[in-house]
């Protein structure tokens, strides 16, 4: 039997598959530092887990509305809402199971068959793939390095044809750890209304913001045009319980939710009640805390990795990702993805190669580690290079 174009045309997840094989090496007695995981290492905070306990005895697990209680669509525009100073309705929100349901539910409400999505690299791993599931076209565009990969209007232009529909922002960004400044984020905006296209931002890195000012395309006038996606997964610590949203434009939105109703219908009930009350008190101490140590922890790996000659990487300025060129250690002719595995196999440190992310010769290195996981890794990391 033959599978659909549809499904033959989408590579497995990059990171999911390696965790995999990090599982199985773990199983099999290996002691491996994994760098490559995109998850905090944090328990999902107490006041949290006791909000979805309450939730199972108080007989809260029937399903809801597809697009979520009412309460808690109202509480993450009020939560959205404040930090972007905007007045965002309830109907203008959508719940998801994951930001990653809202992403591939966003690009099958707004792209058409042939249309064209302007996809700046380095890239989070799923978003070809999602964008191809829509029937539509990912167009890589190449940022300079040296503008540590912003994309700028100026990159983006070339690649515009009357098929292009719209572009893709993630700020704070994965892999990189970049953050667009105001301004950028302003000349995206004005980019996409020159050339009418709309915009998805990513920003379920929101919280992670170490340096700078965190900007939304979700504001003024390019609210109009965007589709903000976001959820509790990274922030709050709760990826386990599959919890993301939508928010954007009525008729989008209704769209979205037209379209989960005959998918996967409402996101977990359960999860709802708990990230009612992760929204309800989304300044506790137990998440301050948790950014804080990911903060430090961002220090620590900075200051290593410098103590490496002919190492290069990105300055991270949020999310919880470092971004390492390692050319200056490949092999003649060798890959990013053959280093990883060597990596992995001599030194039991596990990485993400940049080819996942649409740039060769990098790689990605989370952390969300301890501190002692961390100095140890590090090590282990520098010692490999050492023999390159």
């Amino acid at each position: 039997m033959m599978l659909s174009q549809r499904v033959r045309t989408i590579e497995p997840s990059a990171t999911l598959g390696l965790n995999a094989i990090i599982q199985k090496l773990k199983a099999d007695g290996r002691d491996i530092v994994n760098f490559s995981v995109g998850e905090p290492d944090f328990d999902t905070p107490e006041f949290i887990r006791e909000a979805g306990k309450r939730a199972i005895d108080s007989g809260k697990t029937r399903y809801t509305p597809v697009p979520g209680t009412p309460e808690f669509r109202q509480a993450v525009a009020d939560y959205v809402g404040s930090q972007r100073g905007e007045s965002i309705d309830a109907s203008e929100v959508v719940i998801c199971s994951g930001a990653k349901q809202a992403l591939t539910n966003a690009f099958a409400s707004l792209c058409d068959p042939g249309d064209e999505v302007l996809l700046p690299a380095p890239y989070w791993v799923s978003y070809p793939d999602e964008i191809r599931l829509a029937e539509a076209t990912p167009v890589v565009v190449y940022p300079a390095e040296d503008a540590q990969f912003r994309i700028t209007p100026e990159a983006l232009a070339p690649h515009v044809t009357p098929r292009t529909a719209g572009l893709i922002i993630n700020s704070p960004s994965n892999p990189t750890g970049v953050i667009y400044s105001p301004t950028e984020i302003a000349a995206l905006v004005d980019f996409a209304e020159q050339n009418d296209l709309w915009i998805i931002s990513d920003e379920i890195y929101e919280r992670f913001v170490f340096e700078g000012t965190f900007a939304s395309p979700f504001a003024g006038k390019g609210r109009e045009r965007t589709i903000l996606v976001s959820g509790l997964s990274k922030s709050f610590a709760m990826t386990g319980w599959r919890l993301g949203w939508a928010v954007g434009d009525k008729s989008i939105i209704g769209g979205m939710s037209r379209l989960q109703g005959h998918t996967a219908s409402n996101a977990c009930t359960i999860s709802q009640y708990a990230g009612l009350e992760a929204v309800k008190q989304h300044d506790h101490a137990d998440l301050q805390a948790m950014i804080a140590a990911f903060d430090e922890r961002r220090l620590l790996a900075v200051e290593r990795l410098a103590e490496i000659e002919g190492l290069v990487t990105l300055h991270p300025e949020g999310a919880f990702y470092l971004f390492v060129d390692v050319r200056n250690f490949l092999s003649d002719g060798a890959t990013t993805t053959e280093f990883c595995e060597a990596l992995l196999d001599e030194k039991g440190v596990a990485t993400v190669p940049g080819e996942a992310f649409g740039t060769p010769g990098w790689l990605r290195l989370s952390y969300a580690r301890s501190i002692e996981e961390m100095e140890r890794g590090l090590k282990l990391f520098k010692d490999h290079l050492s023999v390159r």
